[in-house]
Order: C-alpha cells, then structure tokens, then sequence
C-alpha cells in the first residue's frame, strides 16, 4: 500500500506539474533526480496543494471502508484512524546514472515505517472449501525496520511516440531487516494476541523473501504500463526540467514543519 502511494503521488505530482518547454540545453538525470528526492523529502510533512499532494509525514486517512466478495467468501469491514509515519526519513545509500547507456540505478532505506489505526472486518470466508465466520475488530501497531529498495532501469524510446521515453529494461529488489506487530484483537485476551502477532511477524518475514523472484512481474502487470505511458510525453532533457521545476517548486515553498 505504501508503494502504491508514493507511486501515485510521484505521477500525480507530475502531471500537475506546469509543461516544460523545449529546450537544447542538456541537464543531467542523475542530478535532476538528486535534487527532486531532496526536495520531495522536504516537502512531504507540509505537502503540495497546487499539485494535490496530501501532508504524507505522516500520512493520514479518517476511515475507509471495503467489501469483498467471491464465490463463499463475503467479508465487509473498514479502516479508521490510520497513520502512518516514516515514509519521509528515507536515505539514498547510493545512485547512479549513465549518459551513454541511459542506466540508472539506485539504493534506498527506509529506517522505519510505522502504521498505526484501527481495523474491523465481519463476514464468512471460504478457504479450501471449508466456510468459516470471520469477525476482528483491532487496534493496529505495525512497525517495517530497514525497508531497503535496490534496483536500477534504463530508458528506451516510447513505443508510442517517437520523441518520448520508456522505461526498457529494469529490475528491482528489496529487503525487510524486521517486521515488529503489536496489534491488538479487542476479542482475544493476551496469549491470544501475543501467538497472533508472532506468527504475523513470522509469515510477514517469509512473505517477503518468497515474493522475491516476481518482483519485476508485479511492476511489469501493476505499474510500468502508468509509469511509460506518462513518460511517452518526455524526452531525457524534458523530464529532468521536469524534476527540477518540482524541486524548486516545493523548495521555495518552504516546508518548516518536522515530522
């Protein structure tokens, strides 16, 4: 979820943006993106009215509410109070960019993100042919330590528009040190919910290492067909300008809280 909210707010942002003009004068990805994550990082405790960039350290959301239904399974619930912090601490461990070969590549750690709120479902679930009732109503207190995202992409010309860019080759990986949970199950007493938070804890950590070969399938179903189709509007030099005027967009709006 986090992901996709960073993802979101980056093309959101961007498409916001003011159109950049044509320009010859060759500027740098590598130092457009360096000044861009500087600036996002700044800017992320205030966020960015003009672009529709909601306050994101920390991120907050009153309450949600959902439904899901397939075949036996009926589950309604909702989500309230939901805070999560962290997501602006984030330190570049490394970068990197290729003039020639149009390769770039990067090391991000998120220290800790934290989600706290509450959480309630009801319903029945069908698991294996078996129907079970299902009723949770929890406080929620999850901690992600050592969040590290390690990959690296190379532009390619638009499939779409000659002048435009894509994104051709990349690959992505990355690494969860610990996941702490203390939620608590307000219908369950103590052992109860301390079992269920181990062995959440426990399944989160393995989740994390099994899902690790289909990485780059997921980003190839879920976000490179956003994330090209925005790019086949730019070129190098455009959406380094592009970067740039953002970061000097939220820089000079001059974000003085600390999250």
């Amino acid at each position: 979820m986090i992901a996709k909210v960073v993802l979101l707010a980056l093309l959101v942002a961007a498409a916001s943006a003011s159109p950049v003009a044509q320009d010859s004068t060759a500027m740098n990805y590598g130092d457009a993106i360096t000044q861009f994550l500087q600036a996002w990082k700044k800017m992320l405790p205030c966020g960015y009215a003009p672009y529709d960039i909601p306050v994101m350290a920390p991120l907050t959301n009153d309450f949600s509410s959902f439904q899901y239904s397939k075949g036996e399974t009926n589950l309604v619930g909702n989500t309230s109070n939901i805070l999560i912090s962290g997501l602006n601490n984030f330190e570049i461990i490394g970068g990197a960019f290729d003039t020639s070969s149009q390769k770039a590549s990067f090391d991000v750690l998120f220290p800790e993100i934290q989600i706290l709120g509450s959480f309630a479902i009801e319903g029945v679930m069908s698991m294996l042919g078996i129907a079970f009732p299902v009723r949770e109503v929890s406080l929620v207190n999850e901690r992600f330590q050592q969040l590290r995202f390690v990959g690296e992409y190379t532009f390619g010309q638009s499939l779409t528009n000659p002048s435009g860019l894509r994104i051709s080759e990349y690959h992505l990986q990355f690494y969860l040190g610990d996941v702490k949970i203390d939620n608590w199950h307000k219908l369950w007493d103590i052992s109860l919910n301390d079992y269920a938070n181990l062995w959440s804890s426990q399944m989160m950590n393995l989740l994390v290492k099994q899902i690790q070969p289909n990485v780059d399938q997921l980003l190839a179903t879920y976000a490179m067909p956003n994330i090209n189709a925005f790019l086949s509007a730019f070129s190098l030099n455009q959406l380094s300008q592009l970067f740039v005027n953002m970061a000097n967009n939220w820089n000079s709006a001059n974000c003085q809280v600390q999250a």
